[in-house]
């Protein structure tokens, strides 16, 4: 079974990569400042260790840092923060140990939390590589894609796929790029925006009786004869805002539980 990482080794991590890069330095050199290894500066770097609170101040210094950077808190410190440092200060080293367990213990238990509070506010959806054509059409039988994580409302809830659009004939109502939240059915109401396969390629138009609609006026609307195999792929429930989607720090959350 792999060791879990000790608490908040990730967030020293992080802050040591980016300063000694900050402070033009490689891993060799920053290992001289502190006195340690190259490999136990890459351990830190990785997450797979944190240094020892005696080396954090000459870390620190070495990164050209304040220990009040370092921990990630404002400059200055609280009453009560100060009232626990001291304490800390005055403790015998077996004491100092016991507390810092029962503070890793505590934190873990709220990650902890966190992670069951984010379990229940996310979905997972299947994001293809392959965009539907808004203009110039791509083929969505070929498509290819992963499964990705995005929170739960009322439409993403709905949704069935996610289809990213590729052209301009959409614009102003969609752009080049925009990853839409589609709900799978093979009929649409008139004047909905829809996924649709032509001739197997991938477009999305707005349905009307007469075709298939641009919102763009550069674009002609899309009529049908006879022998033109046009099916409906699905209902477009709008487009992925960048809120909808988990910060880094969350799906490192969610790829901890691995569900």
């Amino acid at each position: 079974m792999k060791d879990r990482a000790p608490a908040g080794a990730e967030r020293y991590g992080q802050v040591i990569r980016e300063g000694r890069a900050a402070a033009g330095l490689n891993q060799m050199q920053l290992a001289e400042r502190v006195g340690v290894s190259r490999a136990t500066i890459a351990g830190w770097e990785t997450g797979h260790s944190r240094p020892d609170l005696d080396l954090i101040p000459k870390l620190s210094r070495a990164l050209g840092l304040s220990l009040a950077s370092f921990f990630g808190v404002k400059e200055g410190i609280s009453k009560a923060e100060r009232s626990l440092l001291l304490a800390f200060r005055g403790m015998e080293e077996g004491d100092r140990q016991a507390l810092l367990w029962q503070a890793e213990a505590l934190m873990e238990k709220r990650r902890s939390q966190r992670r069951e509070e984010l379990k229940r506010r996310v979905i997972r959806l299947y994001r293809s590589d392959l965009s539907a054509a808004a203009g110039f059409g791509g083929t969505l039988e070929a498509a290819r894609g992963e499964p990705v994580w995005i929170f739960s409302d009322e439409r993403t809830a709905r949704a069935d796929e996610i289809i990213t659009v590729n052209g301009r004939s959409m614009e102003p109502t969609f752009f080049n790029g925009d990853a839409l939240l589609v709900e799978h059915t093979d009929s649409l109401r008139e004047g909905e925006i829809g996924i649709f396969l032509v001739d197997g390629e991938g477009y999305v138009k707005e349905y009307h009786a007469d075709g298939l609609h641009s919102h763009n006026p550069a674009y002609p609307t899309m009529r049908f004869y006879e022998g033109n195999d046009v099916r409906c792929i699905g209902r477009v429930l709008g487009k992925v805002e960048p809120d909808m989607w988990p910060t880094e720090a969350q799906l490192e959350m969610l790829e901890e539980m691995r569900i």
